[in-house]
């Protein structure tokens, strides 16, 4: 899923998007195809050709746009293959690119007009690509099919509009929680926590969890902070933004930012919570710093797979990471203040503006994104489904964790990303929470600086 500096290393490519686009409106505007892969296609992995219109039975080509690993691939295309053999009619080219490489590639298509007909969109980038008129609004296309926006969450939903308009759907719902390790709290003779606890309750069991050199631990008096050897928590969201630091503030009944993308970290509400963060680290020495991390592997959430945190922040995609390290791990919804309260990250799809097969075009998204795509996207386990009837095929091997990723969806808070967003989330608040969280830069001037750097 996410890595932090793979997204951060984007902001360049939304730099230029504009640029891409105005030389394309200085070119030829004799009308471009939609619909095309063009020169930019380089990983063809699926029935190909260019588009052509739809007339009864005749079989119309689509190109469909995705970034992933070599795995999701295989798993897309599979999807794929089934909705050919249930479409006949509808051939589809699958053209995937890696994550870094993929939004250089949509800009360009974009640009000169030959956007896959269907192509994979993050969250992140819808405000971005609509904006930019490179997403077919899908309202009509809801209302006349009767599409059923009732089997997701709304929150899910909201993610993927832009100007009160559906540009895209959601494929699935990852979503952040808290993972334990198993074997830490059995070691310390401690209860697992409860699903469902506090900050205040957490806080005395990950004392017991933080140990020294000498084997003290963190509520000891002899405990030593300069010679920590297993850390309660990983509980740092200096890099972690829009997964921890603004769910956590809601959960006190704050925000990151208003509705205007004004800068609210000055309210009585979400200093508390960013002092509790600090203490975490300074004060009662139970969660890493932003040294620790890079000592445990240089990720934030990847420091978990060191054995020696005994509870981390993490998204549902990370199980997957942990199980290849070998941690015996258990999940609970992420800790709160005042109310259970935590994001998802839902990838989507959208459609060119520029297709010349809308209604192929269409049968092929929404089928992806119904209960029948996602349920058999569930059977592959490529990710978790946004589409409640598909949840309960994902659920059906029992793993307690798949039930608490999928809970976690019901807590998740509406924070669309807006212009400008980007920017605070990957550069500026990396940049300056480091400090107020290891205890060296000031409250109050850090908050200022936010504010000032994001021009809010």
């Amino acid at each position: 899923m996410r890595i932090i500096h793979l997204l951060r290393s984007l902001l360049s490519c939304g730099m230029i998007v504009s640029l891409l686009f105005f030389l394309a409106a200085c070119g030829d505007n004799s009308g471009g195809g939609g619909g095309g892969g063009g020169s930019g296609t380089d990983s063809p992995a699926g029935t190909g050709g260019t588009s052509q219109q739809a007339s009864g039975e005749e079989s119309v080509k689509l190109t469909f746009g995705l970034w992933g690993a070599a795995d999701q691939v295989a798993a897309t295309q599979k999807l794929i293959d089934i909705f050919m053999e249930k479409h006949p009619n509808i051939k589809v080219e699958t053209v995937y690119k890696d994550w870094g490489n993929y939004w250089t590639w949509i800009t360009a298509q974009a640009a000169s007009k030959e956007l896959p007909d269907v192509y994979k969109m993050s969250f992140a980038y819808v405000d971005q690509y609509a904006r930019l008129g490179a997403m077919r609004p899908l309202d009509d296309f809801i209302a006349s099919s009767g599409f059923d926006l009732s089997d997701f969450e709304q929150a899910t939903l909201d993610y993927h509009k832009f100007e009160g308009k559906q540009v895209s759907l959601p494929r699935d719902s990852n979503t952040m929680v808290m993972y334990y390790n198993k074997d830490l709290f059995d070691q310390a003779g401690i209860p697992y926590p409860d699903k469902e606890t506090t900050w205040t309750e957490l806080l005395p069991i990950l004392k017991k969890l933080t140990i020294d050199k000498n084997g003290n631990m963190a509520d000891s008096p002899n405990f030593d902070p300069k010679n920590i050897v297993q850390w309660g928590i990983m509980a740092n969201p200096s890099s972690l933004g829009d997964s921890v630091l603004e769910p956590q503030l809601h959960s006190n009944g704050a925000t990151l930012t208003d509705e205007n993308g004004r800068i609210t970290l000055d309210t009585p509400e979400a200093k508390e919570v960013l002092q509790f963060f600090k203490d975490l680290i300074v004060t009662h020495h139970v969660s890493t710093n932003s040294d620790t991390i890079a000592s445990l592997g240089g990720i934030d959430i990847l420091a978990f797979n060191s054995g020696k945190v005994a509870m981390s922040f993490g998204g549902s995609w990370n199980a997957t990471d942990y199980n290849a390290a070998n941690i015996n791990f258990g999940t609970i919804l992420p800790p709160k203040f005042k109310e259970v309260k935590t994001v998802a990250q839902p990838a989507g799809y959208a459609m060119s503006p520029f297709t010349k097969n809308e209604q192929a075009a269409w049968t092929l998204l929404s089928w992806l994104i119904g209960p029948e795509g996602q349920s058999e996207m569930a059977r592959m386990n490529d990710g978790i489904p946004a589409s409640k009837i598909a949840q309960k095929v994902y659920l059906e091997d029992g793993d307690p964790n798949k039930q608490t990723f999928i809970d976690a969806q019901k807590y998740q808070i509406s924070a669309p990303w807006y212009d400008g967003k980007t920017k605070l989330i990957w550069e500026i608040l990396i940049q300056k929470l480091p400090g107020l969280f290891d205890g060296t830069q000031d409250m109050d001037k850090t908050i200022r600086e936010i504010a000032e750097l994001a021009g809010r």
